[in-house]
Order: structure tokens, then C-alpha cells, then sequence
């Protein structure tokens, strides 16, 4: 049975029978990203206080999930004020662990270390399953050399393959690669299929190979291992020319194959539209399709990056998962039978036509409502213009803080900006004192409002403004933006940077990405030991 809600914590073990068993759960770390990645309960998904009020409304819709929040267990950290937000948000079952991080592991539970950790075991989990056929690059440059085809394929979204990429590979993104015609059985040349790194590799080509691509290998490790073999890749690549894609009739016959074989559920549209008015079940509704709308509550993931993010996307265990995708289904068979032996979450495929843009769900009501009820303390903001405005007639009074991921503010921001964490206002306050009136940016304008209301409450005499559409309208409106930055500029560290080996310089690439690769092998059986990690592979 759910622990009692009348307690504002609950205890490691209490929390341990929770995981153990079936019914919805949002176990929430709100510590920053590189604090999460050094250590964190299994389940967990990252759900920093810093952006917290703009991102728990997607990933926990439901005001009435039972929610449980973790740090490190220290008193004055990040969970009891997450917990206040929360309450303010509308959330009713909310609990802090008791001991957190610290207690966890002095009970003898295990934590784990690094980022997006339970769906990168899966796909160790999946490799050692299905003895995925797997090719070194080696063997592949020796291929080449000696004159014989292979199509390369690279499974990642066009932004990360443009990052960088080995030349002459194709660009199909997750199971946007499913839908491809292949070529017969005897034909030559293997399809050689890779990400980054492993996970999105190991299951585009698995999946390719149980379609019935009986030639289609995983290319060990990746862009990182194939460029620490000295071998050259691209920046700013553009792909080679898109594989054709299969006829409907053939994309059907796939997806009926694996759904008839392994029992996925379809969901007709009328019971949709019951769970919508439903309010004791949390419901997640992911639309497929490249280039869909997204609605009140259907989110747009397209590609097949629904796998890959789905600790990102999906913050309740147990919960309702509904797959939307164009009638041939292929897209939402791959997804439906990936997650359901993840086994996080029930996952249907919807059969009928989608619902209606703009039907929103109860659920989606109540949170945008309390939501809109805190920002409307910012004000409406100001225009980019206006901004411009002000810097230019106040430059000794006024100070742009950029609330942004610190990502964005390292690829832009507008000149002299400050950067802020908003996990804390405290270091306003030295600009406070100087009298200083505060201009909040954001790579589109969204945190940058949620501060501003939380600045206004906290000194309502002060005047705080925030640019309206960001950063991307400041740039638009063709005003300046910097990249550069001094030490000085930084009123909080980039405390949300997990570490990604994508943002590792030039200098420190080659034994960050030996280390990142030999602990991704790794990973897969030291999540196995956790009982509360539960894969359900077919």
C-alpha cells in the first residue's frame, strides 16, 4: 500500500518497499546536475531545483502523484524548499527522504554514478540479450580499404550528428531508421549502425536485425571510439542522401509483426479519451511523427528519442504511457516494445485517429493553472527593444542575469550578462544593494519570467524586469550577443553541467571519452544488482 501522506518525509526503507512494488511514483532528485551525477538513487529521475517550476508540470502532471523528493539528506539543501514549490504548485502528496543520498547508501542501498543511467544499462542489457552482432571500427575502415559497401548509418538527431559525425554515414534518427527499405537477404554490404557513443547504436541496429535486416551490425562505441582510433570525423557535417523509405504496406506488415508477436497493446480512441477525464491515473501522450504539434498534453518526441530521454520526459513510475503515430504504427511498435521491457510505466499504441489539438486533460488544467497563478507576478516583461532601450539610456544602472542553462549561456548571451542558477536568488543581493535594477534573460524567455516572479516576492520593492522571448529575440531583433565570459561574471558556478562529454575541450577529449566508454561497459551490471531495477527484456 502507498505511504501514508500525512508525514512530510519518509524513511530509506519505507521508500525502498515503495520501488519494489507497482503503483505510481515520482522519485524526484532536486540536487544540481553535477551533484546528481556523482551519486543517485537508481530510480531517480534529475529534476533540479533550479528549474524545477518550469519543468515539473511535463514530467509529473498529476497534482495528486505521490512524489518524493531527494538530496543529500542535509536540512537546509534543495528538498524542503522543493517541497514548499510544490505545495505552492498544487501538489498533495509530496515527501522528502529522510537521510537522503547519505542515509540511502548508510542503509546499504546502492547509488549510482553518472547521467541517464537506467536506459544506458538497459541498452547493455539488450546487447548481451539479443548477442547483437557488432563490428570494430577496424574491421569497418578495413572493409573499405579493401573495396567492399557498407552503408553507415548514425541513429542520433541531426543536431548531435552535426556535432560531429564519421564522413560518409547517413542521418535516421532512432526509429525514423525502422522505416527505411532495406535490401534483401544476399545482397552485399552490411548496415552499420552507431551513435556517440553505445546505447542509441545498440538499439537501432538490434532493432533493424528482429524487423528482419538480417545484415545490420552495431558499430562498437561509436564516433568517440572510431576518433580515438585516430580515425577522421566531420564537424558541422551535413548526412549523405536519405535511405528511401519503404512503402506503407510494408511499414504495416513490420509493425504488425511485432506487435502480434510480443502482445503490444493497442488502445482505441474512445478509451483515450476516458483516461483524458480520468484524475486518480497520471497519463503521458507522445506523439511520434517528425515535425507534429504539440498540444496541452501530448508531447512532440520524434525520431525514437522517447527511449533515450525517457528519464527526462517520463518523471512517474507506473504511469500511463500512450504512443501517437501515423497509421502504419511502425514508429510506436518500436517505441511500445523498447519501454515495455524497460518496464517503468503501462505503454499503449494508439489505434484511430489522434485526438484533437487543444483537448487538454484535467490533470494539464489544474498544473498550467497554478503555474500561471506564480508567473503572474513577473508582468508582462520587456521587448527585446526596450531592453536595448534601457542599456543604452541606464548602462551604470541596469544588469542583464541570464537564468539559462549554462550550456546556452557558454553558446550565447547578451553582452556583460551576468549567469545565475536560479536554484538561489542570495547573490542578487550584492546587485541589489548597489541599487542596481535587474533585467532576468533565458534562451527563450521562460525561466527568465519564472525568476523575475520569484525575485518580485522575495523584494517587492525592487524593480526586476525580464526580456520577453529571450535570448532568441534578442539575437532576432539583431542586437548583439556574446560568447565570452569573465570569472566575474558568474554569480553561481555551472553547477547544472552533468559532465557531458560533448562539452569536454579539445585539450581533455581523449581520456575523458576512454573513461566515459569503459564506464558505460560497465554500467549495465551494476544497475543489475539493484532489485528496484526491474527490465523485462522479451
Amino acid at each position: 500500500m502507498p505511504a501514508s501522506s500525512s508525514s512530510s518525509s519518509i524513511a530509506v526503507q519505507a521508500l525502498h518497499a515503495l520501488l519494489l512494488g507497482d503503483h505510481e511514483l515520482a522519485l524526484l532528485d532536486v540536487r544540481e546536475a553535477r551533484a546528481f551525477v556523482s551519486g543517485h538513487l537508481n530510480l531517480a529521475r534529475l529534476a533540479p531545483l533550479s528549474s524545477l517550476g518550469l519543468e515539473v508540470q511535463a514530467l509529473v502532471p498529476r497534482l495528486g502523484t505521490q512524489v518524493v523528493l531527494v538530496d543529500t539528506g542535509d536540512p537546509q539543501g534543495p528538498a524542503p524548499r522543493a517541497a514548499k514549490l510544490l505545495a505552492r504548485l498544487g501538489y498533495t502528496d509530496v515527501r522528502v527522504l529522510a537521510g537522503g543520498t547519505v542515509g540511502w547508501q548508510a542503509a546499504g542501498l546502492p547509488l549510482i554514478d553518472g547521467y541517464a543511467t537506467l536506459v544506458k544499462a538497459f541498452g547493455g542489457q539488450v546487447l548481451a540479450r539479443h548477442a547483437t552482432p557488432t563490428l570494430p571500427g577496424a574491421a569497418l575502415r578495413a572493409l573499405r580499404e579493401a573495396g567492399r559497401s557498407a552503408t553507415l548509418i548514425d541513429a542520433r538527431p541531426a543536431d548531435e550528428y552535426a556535432f560531429l559525425s564519421l564522413p560518409g554515414s547517413h542521418n535516421h534518427a532512432g526509429t525514423e531508421l525502422a522505416l527505411r527499405q532495406w535490401p534483401s537477404d544476399g545482397q552485399p554490404g552490411p548496415w552499420l549502425v552507431h551513435c556517440f557513443s553505445r546505447t542509441r547504436g545498440i538499439i537501432g541496429s538490434t532493432t533493424l536485425r528482429l524487423l528482419g535486416h538480417s545484415d545490420a551490425h552495431f558499430l562498437e562505441d561509436g564516433v568517440m571510439q572510431w576518433a580515438l582510433d585516430g580515425a577522421p570525423v566531420r564537424s558541422d557535417a551535413r548526412p549523405a542522401a536519405d535511405l528511401p523509405v519503404a512503402p506503407d504496406d510494408e511499414l504495416r506488415r513490420r509493425a504488425d509483426a511485432l506487435i502480434g508477436r510480443h502482445r503490444l497493446p493497442l488502445l482505441r480512441p474512445d478509451a483515450l479519451s476516458r483516461w483524458r477525464a480520468e484524475s486518480d491515473r497520471t497519463l503521458y501522450l507522445f506523439d511520434l511523427r517528425p515535425g507534429a504539434e504539440a498540444a496541452p498534453d501530448i508531447r512532440s518526441v520524434a525520431g525514437g528519442q522517447l527511449l533515450m530521454h525517457f528519464e527526462n520526459l517520463v518523471g512517474t513510475r507506473g504511469a500511463r504511457i500512450v504512443l501517437l503515430d501515423d497509421p502504419h504504427h511502425l514508429r510506436a511498435a518500436i517505441t511500445a516494445f523498447w519501454l515495455r521491457q524497460l518496464n517503468q510505466s503501462e505503454v499503449w499504441i494508439l489505434d484511430g485517429e489522434p485526438p484533437a489539438a487543444g483537448a487538454a486533460s484535467a490533470a494539464s488544467t489544474a498544473t498550467a493553472a497554478a503555474f500561471d497563478a506564480i508567473v503572474a507576478a513577473a508582468g508582462a516583461g520587456l521587448a527585446a527593444d526596450e531592453v536595448a532601450a534601457l542599456l543604452a539610456s541606464e548602462p551604470t544602472r541596469v544588469r542583464v542575469v541570464d537564468v539559462g542553462p549554462s550550456a546556452d549561456f557558454e553558446g550565447r548571451h547578451l553582452p556583460a550578462a551576468h549567469f545565475l542558477l536560479p536554484s538561489t536568488l542570495t547573490p542578487l543581493a550584492p546587485l541589489l544593494q548597489a541599487g542596481l535594477r535587474i533585467v532576468f534573460a533565458s534562451p527563450d524567455g521562460h525561466a527568465a519570467r519564472w525568476v523575475a516572479a520569484q525575485a518580485r516576492e522575495r523584494w517587492p520593492e525592487r524593480r526586476f524586469d525580464w526580456l520577453r522571448g529571450g535570448t532568441a529575440a534578442w539575437q532576432a531583433a539583431g542586437w548583439p550577443i556574446a560568447q565570452s565570459w569573465e570569472s566575474a561574471q558568474l554569480l553561481t558556478s555551472f553547477e547544472d553541467d552533468w559532465g557531458s562529454v560533448m562539452r569536454v575541450s579539445a585539450l581533455h577529449r581523449d581520456r575523458a571519452w576512454a573513461d566515459y566508454l569503459a564506464w558505460e561497459c560497465g554500467l549495465s551490471e551494476r544497475v543489475a544488482q539493484d532489485p528496484t531495477v526491474r527490465f523485462r527484456l522479451f
